[in-house]
């Protein structure tokens, strides 16, 4: 669930919704709840509707959430290099040749959702609130899929997500258009006309295919990063442990050695 949510003439309302969205999870549907009822009281019924309707963020839409407000500089490189991405898959669609492009664009979107992910695990953390893999999953999905178009991306940048972000197979074709070639009779143009239209179905089910393997593949390569991070993280503590027995052990030897 999108949070999109206006209040005209209010700019104390929607400062008060962001900060719903800024407090610890457990705080947030009693706060909701007085805020509804304040509102009803003021005399503002539609804006209680309003903030009543407010969902209380998932587990991953509130690391998420935090993370906008603790580095917002990271979420706009993601929306950024998904805008280029869709940039670049739309044009490669009409028949530009930018492969390369795309190729770039992918990499520096897994690398963006990787940074994120890894600062939503520590949000997770300082909250003292389990980073299972699972949940680690659900942040990158949602980052990747709110990053595609709105309402999600204002959603992201703003902190103000509830859960999950449904991404439409439509919303990067839409507006797409197929150059057209002109036919010398009217015939040909219609035999075109039909011809064009079987080539954009066909390039919309093969983009649905293609970003549905991207998003599988990208989910595997950061869960497997992941695995590694917590890897090298666990070796270089049994390290440290050994170190440190070691230590001991030289130390009680010593004072072995002295009582001899």
């Amino acid at each position: 669930m999108l949070v999109v949510i206006a209040v005209p003439g209010r700019g104390e309302t929607l400062d008060e919704i962001d900060e719903l969205f800024a407090l610890p999870l457990d705080e947030f549907t009693p706060a909701r709840n007085a805020l509804a009822r304040r509102l009803k009281q003021d005399g503002d019924a539609a804006a209680a509707d309003q903030v009543r309707g407010l969902g209380k963020p998932t587990v991953a839409a509130w690391a998420v959430n935090q993370l906008a407000r603790r580095d917002p500089e990271a979420v706009r490189s993601l929306l950024n290099v998904a805008a280029r991405l869709r940039s670049a898959q739309e044009r490669s669609l009409q028949g530009e040749r930018v492969a390369d492009e795309l190729r770039a664009a992918q990499a520096e979107e897994r690398e963006a959702i990787r940074v994120l992910t890894r600062g939503a695990e520590q949000v997770l953390r300082d909250a003292e609130r389990p980073a299972s893999g699972t949940t680690l999953e659900r942040v990158a999905s949602l980052l990747r899929a709110a990053a595609v178009g709105e309402p999600g991306r204002t959603a992201l940048r703003e902190g103000r997500l509830s859960g999950d972000v449904e991404v439409s197979g439509f919303d990067a074709f839409a507006g797409l258009e197929v150059p057209a070639k002109r036919g010398k009779r009217s015939t040909r143009a219609g035999d075109d006309l039909s011809e064009r239209r079987r080539q954009k179905r066909e390039a919309e089910q093969r983009r649905k295919r293609l970003e549905k393997r991207v998003r599988e593949l990208s989910a595997g390569a950061e869960k497997a990063e992941r695995d590694a991070d917590r890897a090298r993280k666990d070796a270089d503590d049994a390290e440290s442990l050994a170190a440190e027995r070691r230590r001991e052990a030289d130390k009680a030897a010593a004072e072995l050695a002295e009582l001899e």
